[in-house]
């Protein structure tokens, strides 16, 4: 498969269900590898419905229309960053089926982000990821990302990366 054709879009909320699938499928194999705090399984969906309705959940298909990863692309995340210019966008939830894990979807993603950030006259894209998680540290900091902190939210301890948009 190639990741040209990959096709994103905004998913629909009547897509919820496929938006879990993804999720649970990546938490499960997660949590087999020892992962210190993989996502529940099911994702909550009182969670995800109002990123829903907002667009901000989307879906990345393949030629047939099987959809094959998720990644929420938000304009505000005070939780993690607190009160903010709207200079940024910010990653949550990047979730690759894992069959087909290790053929640069999660970089077209990231790619995508980055290019509708710049599109929005963003000069960051942002996210956080668990402290405890060095192997997805070096995979952002390998995309461009750098630390810029940690943060508690929710009892997790968590680091935030930024990536400043060129372009």
């Amino acid at each position: 498969m190639s990741t040209a054709g990959l096709k994103i879009r905004a998913a629909d909320p009547s897509e919820l269900g496929t938006v879990q699938e993804i999720l649970a499928d990546a938490s499960n194999w997660e949590a087999s590898r020892g992962f210190p705090h993989p996502w529940p399984v099911p994702f909550p969906k009182e969670r995800l419905a109002a990123p829903l309705e907002r667009g901000e959940v989307h879906l990345a298909s393949i030629a047939n229309g099987e959809s094959i990863a998720t990644i929420t692309l938000q304009w505000a995340d005070v939780p993690h960053w607190g009160e903010r210019p709207p200079d940024a966008g910010y990653v949550h939830r990047l979730a690759v089926r894992r069959a087909l894990a290790g053929r640069a979807i999660g970089t077209v993603l990231l790619d995508w982000a980055e290019a509708t950030a710049r599109a929005r006259a963003c000069r960051f894209l942002r996210l956080d990821t668990l402290l405890a998680a060095p192997r997805l540290h070096r995979y952002y900091e390998d995309h461009g990302f750098e630390r810029r902190g940690e943060v508690r939210v929710n009892d997790l301890d968590k680091l935030l990366f930024e990536k400043r948009i060129r372009g």
